[in-house]
């Protein structure tokens, strides 16, 4: 089975002009016969959006859909689709793609190191070397303790992998429960998710932001939590309420947390969280590597592909659960 042609690729990226310039150079390189077009700001795209086959994008605009007559595909730069979905006004045709599947290995990574830094008080020592302050002090350790995770999709089964090799104990939750390697036991539902929350030494979060998602891990969640339990949050900044998050990191309920995604981004000067003890914040990269971009072309290369012969698509996004 064959379907038309595609001769135009749009990429909208947000990103700075040098970025996207590089992306579609890329392109140009991989599609050869194809025209390649970029744009930088949200206008330019709504005003080229009757003309656009294929869309790249991170973060597209909200409601400029209706004009989009020519339109087939958007595979999303990254593994979330919060920014494009729900899209009401999407036409049902069009097919939508996420990244999924190109983080595993470095967001787990990523997920242990900051479990390592919280549990080996890494943010103490780097106050008392800016103090020159020379006090003993003593860290738990990760083997023994059981360690939570809140989305037990591909890349929590590689939190899972990992955290094994430490002596810990994994549980986790899902939509529909299913056994997953390396994990001790696998809950669905609230009270799944409220088992995983009281026995977590560490949660780590990575839960799509959808409408059913977005704001679940409140100050009941939180106060869920074991004493002096420790949380990593890789998943979007929509999902935990942060001032929830401030107070009880304040009081010591939660000893310490690794934020890589927050409600607003970039996060203001003037959020208080920049000030918060014992919050690692890092600004939303704990999926890049070096070889990411690259990959992602792979991926959209291969979907323009699929979709012209009428083949099923790599990581389709259900529209309706919205991932």
């Amino acid at each position: 089975m064959s379907t038309q042609r595609i001769a135009k690729i749009h990429v909208h990226h947000g990103f700075e002009p040098a970025i996207g310039e590089a992306i579609a150079a890329q392109l140009r390189g991989a599609m050869t016969d194809r025209e390649i077009v970029v744009s930088h700001r949200d206008e330019d795209l709504l005003r080229m959006i009757g003309d656009v086959e294929v869309l790249l994008a991170f973060r597209p605009p909200r409601g400029i859909w209706a004009g989009a007559s020519r339109l087939r595909l958007i595979q999303m730069m990254g593994a979330g689709v919060d920014a494009l979905l729900p899209a009401p006004d999407l036409p049902p045709e069009v097919r939508v793609t996420n990244a999924r599947g190109l983080h595993g290995a470095q967001m787990s990574e990523f997920a242990l190191a900051m479990m390592l830094a919280l549990a080996k008080r890494i943010p103490r020592a780097l106050e008392q070397q800016r103090a020159h302050l020379w006090k003993l002090y003593g860290m738990p350790q990760l083997a023994g303790k059981t360690l939570g995770i809140l989305g037990l999709g591909a890349i929590g089964a590689a939190v899972a992998e990992k955290a094994r090799a430490f002596g810990v104990r994994v549980i986790g939750t899902q939509r529909e429960a299913k056994p997953v390697p390396n994990v001790d036991a696998v809950y669905a539902g609230p009270e799944g998710t409220a088992r995983v929350l009281r026995e977590s030494d560490y949660l780590v979060i990575l839960l799509p932001l959808t409408p059913e998602t977005r704001g679940s891990v409140g100050a009941r969640e939180l106060d869920a939590l074991k004493p002096g339990a420790y949380v990593v949050n890789l998943a979007r900044g929509g999902i935990v309420d942060e001032t929830a998050l401030l107070e009880r990191l304040r009081s010591g309920h939660i000893a310490g947390a690794a934020f890589d995604v927050f409600a607003r981004e970039p996060m203001p000067e003037s959020d208080p969280l920049w000030q918060a003890p014992n919050l690692i914040v890092t600004p939303h990269v704990a999926g890049l590597e070096p070889d990411y971009m690259k990959r992602l072309m792979e991926l959209a290369v291969d979907n323009v592909s699929r979709i012209e012969h009428g083949q099923a698509l790599r990581n389709e996004v259900d529209r309706m659960r919205g991932y």
